[in-house]
């Protein structure tokens, strides 16, 4: 998909990137539909340009103001368009104040960049060119914040319209609809329903999210068991994850209940959290039953489970905890774990 073009500014010579070339300031986004950047752009007649914006807010009027500023200036650099942006947001932000002295420097002083700025602060996309733009972004299915709009009505810069009521009421139902998710998320469950007590009566913990990659803390890293329903209830309700939350553990972690694997002290220093898997759990009729999603859904938990059975075909399907614990039937007494291996588990998180 494309980006989008939701208005277009006026054509000048700007120096861009060194080079003296006819620019059209555009509000645009970088593409369609969902993660779309919305922001401040150029673009050249002979094809070719360039844009800056943000996932988050998709602010129409600032994005507009941001344009009617790249206008006024004669060079375009790297950063510019991000600075035109973010000074084009009432009440600018002191970490962000730094882009007024690099924009000062284009405009011949602070005084007459605070002289532009006034004349932006004081006008607003005519009802026309507002209803405009929202319709192209909407029809590409980028969303539009609606937030901004009461201030600048407030401020009598801009009129009310259907188009900006259906954006508010759209708002406020996208606002109540997260409470009530938010408000399942935290209810706490059930035993009978609770994921993180299934896993624990199997003795299976060290659930991790991020997938293992990048930097153990920041990208990724273990959540408690006891976080494992809100976390995979949370998963759940994402439009993005189909099958609800990926069920991925370490075999050794800070929940040391779950028996890791004895390893050699190489292993262990090379190998803190042991290997990345799905978990797993064998009955004791030799079934082996692999937990791959686990999706929430009216009061209950479904996991997605692959079971292989000796001399059959391995089959995957869903199957509520219920099911899934009579299937497994009777569990195997805990293994009892050695002075010596609890020491040598305490020892791996001194």
């Amino acid at each position: 998909m494309g980006s989008v073009i939701a208005t277009i500014g006026k054509e000048s010579e700007k120096v861009v990137d060194g080079r003296l070339r006819k620019a059209i300031p555009f509000v645009g986004a970088d593409r369609e539909g969902d993660f779309s950047q919305l922001g401040v752009g150029l673009m050249f007649p002979e094809g070719g340009g360039q844009i800056w914006g943000l996932v988050c807010p998709h602010t129409v009027i600032q994005s507009w103001r941001g344009m009617k500023l790249l206008e006024k200036l004669g060079e375009v650099r790297s950063g510019t368009l991000c600075a035109c942006w973010t000074v084009a947001r009432r009440n600018l932000h002191e970490t962000d104040e730094h882009y007024l002295d690099e924009l000062a420097i284009q405009l011949g002083g602070i005084e007459k960049l605070q002289a532009v700025l006034d004349e932006i602060f004081a006008s607003a996309p005519s009802s026309q060119e507002l209803e405009m733009m929202i319709t192209n972004f909407r029809e590409k299915g980028v969303e539009v914040d609606s937030w901004e709009f009461d201030e600048e009505i407030k401020a009598g810069l801009i009129e009310t319209s259907p188009l900006i009521e259906t954006l508010v009421r759209e708002a406020e139902e996208r606002r109540q609809a997260l409470q009530r998710e938010d408000d399942e998320v935290k209810k706490p469950l059930p035993r009978e329903e609770s994921l993180s007590a299934f896993f624990e009566d199997l003795g299976i913990a060290n659930f991790i999210i991020g997938g293992g990659i990048g930097a153990y803390g920041w990208d990724w890293g273990h959540i408690g068991l006891s976080e494992l329903d809100q976390v995979a209830k949370k998963d759940s309700f994402s439009k993005y994850l189909e099958e609800g939350h990926y069920l991925e553990h370490t075999t050794k972690g800070k929940e040391p209940f779950s028996t890791p694997p004895i390893l050699s002290e190489a292993s262990d220093r090379d190998a803190p959290f042991g290997e990345l898997e799905r978990p797993w759990f064998q009955a004791t009729d030799g079934t082996r039953y692999t937990f791959l999603h686990a999706k929430y859904r009216d009061g209950h938990f479904f996991v997605k489970t692959r079971v292989e059975k000796e001399g059959a075909e391995p089959t995957e399907a869903s199957y509520s905890l219920q099911e899934l614990r009579d299937m497994i039937g009777e569990l195997p007494p805990p293994l009892a774990k050695p002075s010596w291996l609890r020491r040598k588990v305490a020892s791996l998180f001194q």
